[in-house]
Order: C-alpha cells, then sequence, then structure tokens
C-alpha cells in the first residue's frame, strides 16, 4: 500500500471517525480518514478490504482516545499498532497451538488406524 496523509480535524475539535471515498475498486486511490487524519491510499487490495482495514484501526484508536483523550494522533497510532500487533502475535500463538493439536491428534488417529489394520 502507498500511503499519502492530510492532516484535518472535525469542526468540534474531536476527531472524527473513519471514512472512506467510493471511488476506488481494486488498484486505485482510496480516500480513508482515522480520527480526523485524511490517507489516501494506493493498493492492490479490494477497495471492501482496506475500508475494513481502516475502520478496525480507527474503532481501536477511538478505544485508546477514550482511554487517554488528549493523546496527540501519532501517539494514538502507535498505541493502536502496538494493539493491533499483540492480537496479531496471539492469535499466530493459537494457531500454532492449534495446529501442534491437529498435527498429534491426526498422528494419534493414524498410529490407531495401523493399529486396526493390523489386527
Amino acid at each position: 500500500m502507498h500511503v499519502s496523509s492530510q492532516s484535518t480535524k472535525t469542526g468540534s475539535g474531536r476527531r472524527a471517525p473513519t471514512s472512506v471515498s467510493d471511488t476506488a475498486s481494486g488498484s486505485g486511490p482510496i480516500q480513508i480518514e482515522i480520527r480526523g487524519q485524511k490517507l489516501t491510499i494506493r493498493s492492490d487490495r479490494e477497495a471492501t478490504f482496506v475500508r475494513s482495514l481502516a475502520r478496525y484501526i480507527d474503532h481501536k484508536a477511538e478505544e485508546l482516545q477514550a482511554a487517554a483523550p488528549s493523546a496527540p494522533f501519532d501517539k494514538l497510532m502507535m498505541l493502536a499498532s502496538m494493539t493491533v500487533a499483540e492480537e496479531l502475535f496471539e492469535a499466530r500463538d493459537e494457531l500454532h497451538r492449534m495446529h501442534t493439536q491437529l498435527s498429534e491428534t491426526t498422528e494419534t488417529l493414524l498410529d490407531l488406524i495401523n493399529q486396526v489394520e493390523e489386527a
């Protein structure tokens, strides 16, 4: 993804929720807004996917902003990135655990099948 940005705030001084332009589909520029910060993203991903990413990041930033209303945008984005990275690492750990469990279960089942075939 290629990102360029423009900084704008809503009239109330509070950051606005994510919004995205409907002009992109596939690889064109996609206009998004996270906490009032406008970004133009070029991506080879579908616009719908990019929109869902922007909404997810905006939601994380909104949660963090509720806990620290005076935090600057760059700090919110850093904390949102850390939160999402934590979720990713936890999901990877869970996937690895499930893969290991599936491998062990498969091995046990194959051993049982071999025992039945030998009997």
